[in-house]
């Protein structure tokens, strides 16, 4: 007896349909599964069998052999449970209604429950973006309609793409599933994406605030004494996506700075939502709704390795650098990280993706994070500062200096020192600081869309920088700019910076053209002036 059913295999980059195959014959009664399975997938024999005997399923005693197509792909994932249970219950002539169209995914309970599977987001940004994927499908099942069982869990993640702008979802169906006994009963209602309704508990809804995450940030730039230098760098950070390090010694502000720049932030569009949901959803972390208000803030502790900065292990997974992606990446203390954690930063800074790759397996995944650093100006923390006396010689600075190598410097536009402020800032209250930044930071969002509506000042290219920001600079802007980069022997990436950086300012103030006042600013900003320290 032959039967089958489909499934996907939800590799990051490349996620194929999966036939599984199911054959059974005279033999010592065994289930046997063949077709590269991994360790996962065996046990899911026995989590079948299990369903099988509460349910009363009677399998009869026959050699089963389930092959997994195509056979050159290593299958990992408990999502094939449910598969795998169906292709065995099509064989033993169960009266099904799964028709050989259908694609079917869900991890199985031993009492017969449905449980989410993780990946299943990023399948369909893939899905949707690939017309050679959406045909070898299409080709594949005979069908110009696809219809999908899915866990019933997964429900909130397909209801995000209701805001996709895409006419390919009209030809997606869908049922969800919270038991396997509703297989059974063959009640299967397909439905299209916006006839979808979420059931909502009415709790949640009446505590709910529409701004609770971000007000939370809010409260905590409002709650930051003086600082203006500090708070004017931040905005011109979060409105160019620009690159930023605050240095200054303990106790000053510099960690309270960065987490509130999520205030600042412009709010993501649906389309970066989805990106930033299908990175969370691929790792199994269920709490990317709030994502739709805030960007990501990731701050990782200065002992995390580098697999878990960048990414890896035996079954791959993605590190801080990818969870913070459209966000932030917060590195407190950055001389205290390893150094290697350090140095692997310079690809993702410059090409805003990563590739880690396994004997088995590789994995792509994007990156575009603004890197927000803070450390002491040396290791006692108190140089040039006016607070206490420096004890720290000027061999031991420089060391301190030196674990942040100069390409890594390079690669940051904004260098800020945050001190300690005057007894009466502290004890004065902001009326409506964040209301004057967030309206800069607005202001230079508008612009900066305006000419391209997908990318910010910090991501552009070479010919990008030519048109936007050179070709915007006045006469007595280009003399100035040669003489900077003359005098100060400035690297060609420094430069692009310094330009990128400008071009953020002017937006800031609504100006196409970039004027000499805002070169200079760009410059003061990207000044660091402990670079004397650096080998």
């Amino acid at each position: 007896m032959y039967s089958f059913v489909f499934t996907l295999n939800l590799d990051y980059n490349n996620p194929e349909l999966i036939k599984v195959e199911c054959v059974s014959s005279k033999g010592i009664p065994s289930i046997n599964l063949v077709g590269l399975p991994s360790k996962v997938l065996n046990e899911s024999k026995e989590r079948i069998k299990t369903v099988f005997n509460i349910l009363s399923i009677d399998l009869p005693p026959k050699k089963y052999i389930i092959n997994l197509l195509p056979v050159d792909l290593v299958k990992d994932g408990s999502h094939f449970d449910l598969p795998i249970a169906l292709s065995l219950l099509k064989n033993i002539k169960q009266n099904l209604s799964i028709e050989n169209n259908f694609i079917i995914l869900g991890e199985l309970g031993l009492n017969g429950e449905i449980y989410p599977v993780k990946g299943i987001i990023n399948f369909f940004v893939n899905f949707l973006k690939s017309n050679n994927l959406q045909n070898i499908f299409y080709n594949t099942l005979k069908s110009k309609n696809l219809f999908f069982i899915l866990p019933f869990d997964n429900k909130k993640d397909i209801l995000i793409f209701k805001e996709y702008n895409s006419t390919k979802i009209n030809n997606l169906y869908f049922y969800f599933i919270k038991d396997i006994k509703e297989l059974l009963e063959n009640k299967l209602v397909f439905k299209k994406l916006n006839e979808i309704e979420i059931e909502i508990d009415k709790n949640i809804v009446q505590n709910f605030s529409s701004d609770k995450y971000i007000r939370e940030y809010i409260d905590l730039f409002n709650s930051i004494k003086g600082q203006e230098l500090g708070k004017y760098g931040l905005a011109i950070s979060a409105a160019g996506f620009h690159n930023i390090l605050f240095i200054g010694p303990p106790g000053t502000g510099k960690s309270l700075l960065a987490k509130s720049i999520i205030s600042l932030l412009p709010k993501v569009s649906i389309n970066e939502f989805i990106e930033i949901a299908s990175i969370y959803n691929y790792e199994g972390i269920k709490d990317y709704e709030k994502y739709k208000e805030i960007r990501p803030f990731r701050e990782p502790h200065h002992s995390s390795s580098y697999a878990a900065i960048i990414g890896g292990g035996k079954n791959i997974k993605i590190g801080e650098v990818g969870l913070s992606h459209l966000g932030v990446l917060f590195l407190d203390e950055l001389p205290e990280f390893n150094r290697q954690v350090i140095e692997s930063l310079r690809q993702p800074l410059e090409q805003k993706n990563i590739t880690i790759s396994r004997i088995n397996s590789k994995i792509t995944y994007p990156c575009n994070f603004l890197l927000i650093c803070a450390m002491n100006p040396c290791p006692c923390g108190f140089y040039k500062t006016g607070i206490k006396e420096c004890v720290c010689s000027f061999n031991n600075i420089s060391k301190y200096w030196n674990k942040i190598s100069g390409p890594i410097l390079d690669r940051i536009d904004i260098f800020i020192e945050i001190n300690n402020i005057e007894f009466d800032k502290l004890i004065t209250t902001n009326t409506n600081e964040y209301s004057k930044y967030k309206e800069l930071v607005e202001k230079a969002y508008n612009m900066q869309k305006t000419r391209n509506p997908y990318k910010f000042n910090s991501n552009y290219n070479i010919k990008e920088i030519e048109e936007y920001c050179y070709n915007s600079l006045d006469n007595k802007s280009k003399n100035l700019l040669k003489k900077l980069y003359e005098k100060y022997k400035l690297s060609i990436r420094k430069y692009h910076r310094i330009l990128k950086l400008s071009r953020t300012i002017a937006d800031s103030q609504e100006s196409n053209i970039i004027k000499e006042e805002h070169l200079l600013n760009a410059f003061k900003l990207s000044f660091n002036r402990y670079n004397n320290f650096i080998e």
